[in-house]
């Protein structure tokens, strides 16, 4: 079947067309790579500081600090502390990319920058905070897990409180108010039960006596909990407030769209 001559025409001008544009896609191509090239150059090195951070919450999300083996639980604060480094490291090296330098780049970087210093602080702090009052922590539960009223479990409170007493310079600030709440709460449960086991016949005379004192050690103990939830919510608050979410996508956003030839 021949081809009709005028369409035979158009063919050779779509065809000719459409070369002339892939032609000038091919030109754009060159002419504009280079000068992308720096900011493909920050956007890598922007997604390895996000591969800090991820090995960062990774290390954090395996520190179980009442489970643990003394052993294990060093191996996990190393992890985390080492992947921590990593990130400062990372972020290091992204204020040195030429894109970064100058104008809206610099303004980006530094953006993301002020907020990125708290939550390595946040975390720094936190990792020694952990290591300070484990031990301490651990006396306090493995001494108050059965609690009778005896003087051994007085003594045994007194040795939790004793060892809440020795921590000092807790770098976080919500570790730092758990152990002053703890020492508060486990002096109380250890006079309360001191008490009680004053009493001479608590199932005789001084009957409301104790019965008025084993309420005052259910209020205590419950107290230990509400402390115990508080400090966690004052944790998700406090590393909510120092994730550096926003300004981390403003700038992954900027170096992406500069990095696109189109």
């Amino acid at each position: 079947m021949s081809v009709d001559p005028k369409t035979k025409n158009i063919l050779v001008i779509i065809a000719a067309v459409g070369a002339i544009i892939i032609g000038s896609l091919l030109i754009y191509g060159i002419l504009v790579t280079p000068t992308r090239q720096p900011y493909r150059d920050a956007l890598t090195q922007y997604e390895n500081v996000n591969r800090a951070n991820d090995a960062l919450n990774v290390a954090g999300s395996k520190l179980n600090a009442g489970e643990a083996t003394d052993e294990a639980f060093k191996e996990s604060i190393s992890k985390a502390q080492t992947a921590l480094t990593s990130l400062r490291t990372e972020n290091t090296a992204l204020s040195k990319e030429e894109a970064l330098k100058d104008g809206e780049g610099k303004a980006a970087y530094e953006a993301f920058d002020i907020k990125l210093q708290p939550y390595l602080t946040y975390n720094e702090n936190v990792l020694v905070s952990m290591l300070k009052v484990r031990p301490a922590l651990l006396t306090c539960s493995k001494n108050s897990t059965s609690v009778t009223e005896t003087q051994k479990s007085v003594d045994d409170i007194r040795a939790c409180v004793a060892s809440l007493d020795v921590q000092k310079d807790i770098p976080d600030s919500d570790y730092a108010q758990l152990v002053v709440s703890f020492k508060s709460d486990y002096s109380r449960l250890a006079d309360i039960l001191q008490q009680i086991v004053a009493l001479k016949d608590p199932k005789g005379v001084d009957s409301a006596q104790h019965k008025e004192l084993t309420d005052e050690l259910t209020q205590a103990t419950e107290e230990l909990s509400t402390t115990s939830t508080t400090f966690t919510r004052s944790v998700q608050q406090h590393r909510s407030e120092v994730l550096p979410v926003s300004a981390s996508k403003q700038l992954e956003s900027y170096l992406s769209s500069k990095s696109r030839l189109f």
